[in-house]
């Protein structure tokens, strides 16, 4: 399906605005760059329009790059099960995996993203300070660039960042509204780059 072919593009581009603002505030406290992937072993969950995003891009591949990370997704799903269940949970959707399970997203390939005009909305902006009025208690950011208890001055972090959560959740509302398809099973990247969400699109 596809409704407003621009609206998660458009909400991508105003993520990486936003972590382009946090990088000139904040200088070289914001070490992400090319060859440091620390982000990239996180395990996390994305929504069906991400998993579009990503299985579009897949497709768009050379043949033998897509092959490497198929095959890299087809050994990253049965490992990812082994993490979690060695903690004693069963991964759900909305579940975030036990703190500290690490393994490397299918789609790094010598330190770099083969998928990164394509990547979920969490890859383009993990690094910088990080708001969710959800859960206002805290500001969220990578321990490589602040460390735990470190003061964080900026006077519009909130509230361009509660404006880009309600964007979120605008954009994942009118795709529920319009009957959009809704995958029983926890998504991953491993499983975009494996399956076709290309009818997710949005």
């Amino acid at each position: 399906m596809t409704t407003e072919p621009s609206r998660y593009k458009e909400l991508a581009a105003a993520w990486e605005a936003e972590f382009a603002r946090n990088r000139e505030l904040h200088g070289e406290r914001i070490q992400c760059r090319s060859g440091c992937d620390a982000c990239c072993s996180q395990l996390f969950q994305i929504t069906e329009i991400e998993a579009a995003v990503v299985s579009q891009g897949v497709r768009a591949l050379d043949p033998v790059l897509r092959q490497r990370l198929e095959t890299r997704a087809q050994a990253y799903l049965p490992e990812r099960a082994r993490f979690v269940a060695a903690h004693g949970v069963i991964e759900v959707w909305g579940s975030l995996p036990p703190e500290g399970t690490r393994l490397a997203c299918p789609a790094l390939e010598n330190g770099a993203c083969q998928i990164y005009e394509h990547r979920p909305l969490i890859c383009r902006k993990f690094g910088v300070p990080l708001w969710n009025p959800d859960r206002p208690g805290r500001v969220h950011a990578c321990e490589l660039n602040f460390r735990a208890g470190d003061e964080i001055e900026d006077g519009q972090l909130i509230q361009i960042q509660t404006a880009l959560h309600n964007d979120w959740k605008a954009t994942q509302a009118a795709y529920n509204a319009t009957g959009g398809r809704r995958d029983e099973q926890p998504i991953t990247v491993a499983r975009a780059i494996l399956e076709d969400f290309s009818d997710c699109a949005v």
